[in-house]
Parts: structure tokens; C-alpha cells; sequence
């Protein structure tokens, strides 16, 4: 699997490494394209249903700040999405 690499994907994925939010590149594309599923299947946080920008925004603005991705961090990120 490839990707054309730019400078704008790769200040991306360098700030979701910085941030802690993944520890490598693939990871980073990993998280993005579960993303993608979850958004293109109406899947998300119960109430949340993705459907513009302002609903999708505010869901990743009040996350919170980064956490340090950890294996159980990981697990119940991916997990959820396993089922």
C-alpha cells in the first residue's frame, strides 16, 4: 500500500506523532482510515452522528488533550472498533 507523499500529509502525520496521539507513521494512517469507516458508516460516540463539519469539529475539539498512545490505550481505541 502506497501513498503520494506531501508536505502537507507529512506535517499531519508528524503532528499526530508529536502530539502522542500515534507512535509511527502507519499508526497514524491506521487511526485515519478507521476514521474513515466510522464516519462513512455513521458510527461514533453515542449522540454523534457526523454529519457536517460543526458536528465532527466539536467532537474532536472536546476530546481533550493527546494522551501518550499506550497498548491499552491502543486496545480500547481499536477495540471498539473490532465488533
Amino acid at each position: 500500500m502506497g501513498f503520494t507523499r506531501t508536505d502537507y500529509y507529512e506535517g499531519i502525520i508528524q503532528r499526530q506523532i508529536k502530539s502522542g496521539r500515534a507512535s509511527n507513521k502507519s499508526e497514524v494512517i491506521h487511526q485515519a482510515l478507521a476514521l474513515l469507516d466510522s464516519v462513512s458508516r455513521g458510527l461514533g460516540p453515542l449522540g454523534a452522528s457526523f454529519r457536517n463539519r460543526e458536528e465532527l469539529e466539536s467532537l474532536i475539539m472536546d476530546s481533550g488533550a493527546a494522551e501518550p498512545m499506550t497498548p491499552e490505550r491502543k486496545d480500547r481505541i481499536y477495540g471498539s472498533l473490532r465488533k
